[in-house]
């Protein structure tokens, strides 16, 4: 062996290791998630929580950022009802509701717990501009209050060294003015709600506007308590100055009573078998997305549905005589999905999406009917559509009708396999996939020749998205992957690259998860027979971004600060937990859509009974600009095998113009 092949085993065994070394070193950082959450360690939890740590500052200790709170050694009730007020809509705030709308309750109290156990220093009080006389104001009141307007002192209830009170009352001090002032305001303009009796709400409603600027002064200037923490309820010397609901009992216990199971069951303890199957249809055909606007509302409707021309409100479906079902028959139902008329006769806007389910069987529409009869009534009105002419209109729905709808119950194929037939149904009819994955003309109706081919979605509250082509394996495509792969894709979001994110997520969370192994890998067949489309619409237009250009430097470094740390050096990702960068055809898409969206807005795959405590991203709309977005998306797409078109700020804008407010430039 002479020296120049000595030479060139050693090179190539150096090499060899400069590339697995890092792979090793990060694999042995980033430990599998157990299955069970009880069970997760202390390194878990802190990958866990980098979600909200990303805003929220390392382990909740806040940021020089007023908007985002301290959240550490908050009391741990008081989060954990926090985090399900976010969820349910009590308290506003899109980009928290956005993360929280899929996970669990017990993942909840993961995220309150380690938070209320967290010991960081506390930051030494700001100084604010006011005077003397304005900061006395604010001391009186927080200390003594204004009895005789009913306005008592804050020290009563969130106790004399303002620190809190355990479980459920936070403290006041080591937070910034903008966060005080913004909480105060929130109660006094109905957005932050507790529950019944909301005391806060009262309080900031005596509150003048004055009064709140000096209690807010006041408080921010005042130091956290030397080993301040907070008391507890049966440490006070004396009850609590007002009745209120985020004490009560009731408020106490839902911590220890937290599952990763489905919203509280609000039907009767038990179903036949008719009902059972009613309950697993109106499960896995998703109607629990639109018609339940929250965990505390099951099927009472309310939630609007975007559309091109305005909003539609889903119904009430609970047996209410006045508001809902009550006043329905069996009949009734199944013309309003297979024909789109309501009891009267009116014509159903194709927001509600009949021209899918049309083709559900009667016998399915009498078991999810059956299963509909036993919800406990609950009262709410329809909220009127904001539909424009002619959608608002019965002439103009019924001239689209006549041009766009055929009704008429699925005919199976007997070319084709019982399974495949069943995964047909089941995507095309009640699961209404092609709703979302099929794009639509200028008056709104489904282009059936295009069918799952891919499709823009816009949304108010969520911005927009791209719903990717089944038919196309560089887009969501699933004919290469096995069938094992397919089912725990529609059971637990999880890809071979990647999680479901965006609409996806609450497609699988609050539906497809509950899919029998029967039911997936019916679908699995017929998603996998579908004809492969021509990858040529999708390809790139230009190659990837040189390595030496300026776009390109700035996004590695930008990479290498936020990013590495969970995708890794190589983009290699860690199985089930970060997604691989490399080679990852969400990467290389032409449509940017949802690259971008996944930055700006962050996300938490959903908790599922196989992945209950998926690791999420956090949101970066606060810490990149749409220049800083594009150029690390550049250096993504041009790096470790990806081959893909560099990124411009305009086009991170065009990306999110469903949704102007998201931007930070």
């Amino acid at each position: 062996m002479n020296f120049y092949t000595v030479r060139r085993i050693g090179l190539r065994c150096i090499l060899y290791l400069a590339i697995q070394i890092p792979l090793i070193s990060f694999a042995l950082e980033h430990k599998p998630i157990p299955q069970n959450p009880t069970e997760l360690d202390s390194h878990s939890v802190a990958q866990l929580v980098k979600t909200c740590t990303g805003c929220h500052g390392p382990k909740g200790k806040s940021t020089p950022y007023g908007y985002f709170p301290r959240i550490a050694g908050k009391p741990e009730a008081y989060l954990f009802n926090q985090l399900i007020n976010f969820q349910q809509g009590s308290r506003v705030n899109p980009q928290m509701s956005y993360l929280l709308e899929n996970i669990s309750p017990s993942y909840l109290h993961l995220l309150a717990k380690y938070f209320a156990t967290q010991e960081v220093p506390y930051p030494a009080p700001a100084k604010v501009l006011v005077n003397a006389a304005e900061l006395e104001l604010g001391r009186s009141i927080v200390q003594s209050g204004l009895t005789y307007r009913g306005i008592p002192a804050c020290a009563n209830c969130h106790a004399a060294t303002l620190t809190g009170v355990a479980p459920s009352i936070p403290g006041l001090l080591g937070l910034p003015r903008d966060y005080l002032i913004a909480q105060l305001g929130a109660w006094r303009t109905h957005q932050r709600h507790a529950q019944n009796p909301d005391c806060m709400a009262q309080i900031a409603n005596k509150l003048r506007v004055e009064e709140i600027s000096a209690v807010t002064a006041w408080l921010s200037t005042q130091p956290w308590p030397k080993d301040g923490r907070p008391l507890s309820l049966t440490s006070l010397a004396q009850p609590l100055a007002l009745e209120c609901g985020s004490v009560s009992t009731k408020s106490l216990n839902v911590i220890t009573a937290t599952t990763s199971t489905p919203p509280v069951k609000t039907s009767t303890p038990t179903l036949n078998a008719l009902q059972l199957k009613g309950e697993y249809l109106m499960r896995i055909g998703n109607c629990l997305a639109c018609h339940t606007p929250n965990s505390a509302e099951f099927m009472v409707g309310g939630r609007a549905v975007e559309t091109p021309y305005g909003q539609v409100f889903s119904s009430n479906l609970t047996p209410d005589p006045q508001t809902g079902l009550g006043n329905w028959t069996a009949d009734d139902f199944w013309r309003a999905i297979h024909d789109g008329r309501s009891k009267d006769g009116h014509l159903l806007s194709p927001a509600f999406p009949f021209t899918e389910l049309t083709l559900v069987t009667r016998s399915d529409s009498d078991a999810m009917w059956a299963y509909l009869r036993t919800l406990v009534p609950k009262h709410k009105a329809q909220v009127p559509s904001t539909l424009s002419w002619p959608y608002n209109t019965q002439i103009g729905l019924y001239v689209w009708r006549w041009l766009y709808f055929k009704g008429g119950e699925y005919v199976a194929s007997s070319d084709q396999s019982q399974a495949w037939n069943r995964g047909a149904y089941l995507v095309n009819g009640l699961a209404h996939c092609t709703s979302c994955h099929t794009p639509r003309n200028f008056l709104g109706a489904s282009l059936t020749d295009f069918a799952l081919s891919g499709a823009t979605l816009n949304f108010a509250s969520i911005g927009k998205w791209y719903a990717p082509s089944l038919l196309n394996p560089s887009e969501a495509g699933v004919q290469h992957w096995s069938k094992d792969e397919v089912q725990n894709f529609f059971k637990n979001a999880v890809t071979p690259q990647s999680y479901a994110s965006g609409p996806m997520a609450q497609v699988v969370y609050k539906g497809t998860k509950y899919l029998s192994d029967e039911d997936s890998a019916s679908i699995a067949t017929y998603l996998q027979s579908l004809a492969l489309t021509d990858s040529s619409s999708t390809t790139l237009k230009k190659l990837s971004a040189s390595t030496e250009s300026e776009s390109f430097k700035s996004g590695e470094q930008i990479y290498v600060k936020h990013c590495e740390g969970c995708h890794g050096k190589l983009g290699q990702g860690v199985k089930n937990q970060y997604p691989a960068l490399s080679r990852n055809r969400n990467v290389g898409t032409a449509h940017l859509t949802n690259l971008v969206q996944s930055i700006i807005r962050g996300g938490i795959p959903p908790s599922t009974i196989g992945h209950p405590t998926p690791y999420g991203m956090p949101p970066f709309r606060s810490l990149l600009s749409d220049k800083e977005v594009a150029e690390v998306l550049t250096f993504i797409r041009g790096s470790w095998g990806n081959r893909a078109a560099q990124v411009s700020t305009l086009d991170v804008i065009q990306s999110l113009d469903a949704n102007k407010s998201m931007r930070t430039d």
